[in-house]
């Protein structure tokens, strides 16, 4: 079994670091989670692969430390690296890149102290050092309920675009799952599964865009904040034993769940 929680011992605010890409939903989310309980929780530092990111001027603007990053100026764009030399090639410059910010965290929390928690609103594969140092501390949130599974076991709902995979499907609903990354595409243990977003019928598909905004609201921000409640109580861990789909099984206090873990239900 592997237990999940804080990183530090000797109690203090559950110490934060948010790696961003848009707007920063996910950050304003925590971000007001330490203005209610600033005994409980901190956003220590937020940092981006690029320089424009909406993110980081939330992050200004509470006075969080903020790093700006060259990702695309050293590493290039993935989805114009065609052929597989092109493509390898994207991924030993992405995992460099990572690697460097992954040395960068660990000199500043040497000086700072060190971070419990990586939350992920973010738009770049990571890979290497970044991964191993923040092994089950970093989640993420995905727009995709990844307990769906199709008959190989596989999750189906992965990749970019799940709401419009789900409307696709003929789902009746989406909702988001906030899970433990790891070198997998989408498939590390889900913790937590936010309230389901009813999709409308009718003759006309809906707007798969206007959902999902909608699902950051309705489904996004009440799994992480469950998420992170879990995690600065000590109340998660992983089993020894794994799901279908291969991830491993989370206990909460205790109890082994379901693959999805915390299924939430809403008001």
């Amino acid at each position: 079994m592997l237990p999940l929680g804080p990183a530090r011992s000797g109690g203090g605010p559950l110490r934060i670091g948010v790696l961003v890409s848009a707007t920063g939903a996910n950050l304003s989310t925590l971000i007001s989670m330490e203005r209610a309980e600033p005994d409980r929780f901190q956003v220590a530092l937020v940092a981006s692969h690029g320089e424009r990111a909406k993110a980081l001027d939330v992050a200004r603007a509470h006075g969080v430390e903020t790093w700006t990053g060259d990702f695309d100026a050293r590493c290039g764009v993935a989805s114009r690296a065609t052929g597989p030399a092109a493509r390898a090639e994207y991924r030993r410059r992405a995992r460099s890149w990572h690697d460097g910010l992954s040395a960068r965290m660990a000199a500043w929390e040497a000086e700072h102290g060190e971070l419990d928690l990586i939350v992920l609103a973010y738009h770049r594969w990571i890979e290497g050092d970044l991964l191993d140092r923040y092994h089950g501390r970093m989640v993420n949130q995905h727009p995709g309920d990844l307990s769906v599974l199709d008959p190989d076991g596989h999750r189906v709902l992965i990749g970019n675009d799940p709401v419009t995979a789900a409307i696709a499907l003929g789902h009746s609903a989406t909702r988001t799952s906030c899970f433990l990354v790891d070198a997998s595409p989408d498939g590390g243990a889900v913790l937590c599964q936010g309230p389901p977003l009813v999709l409308p019928r009718g003759s006309t598909p809906p707007d798969s865009r206007a959902h999902e905004l909608e699902q950051k609201r309705v489904s996004d921000r009440p799994a992480l904040e469950w998420t992170v409640r879990a995690f600065a109580s000590a109340s998660l861990a992983l089993s020894d034993r794994t799901h279908p789909d291969g991830s491993r099984v989370v206990r909460i206090n205790g109890t082994d769940t379901a693959l999805g873990g915390r299924r939430l239900t809403g008001s």
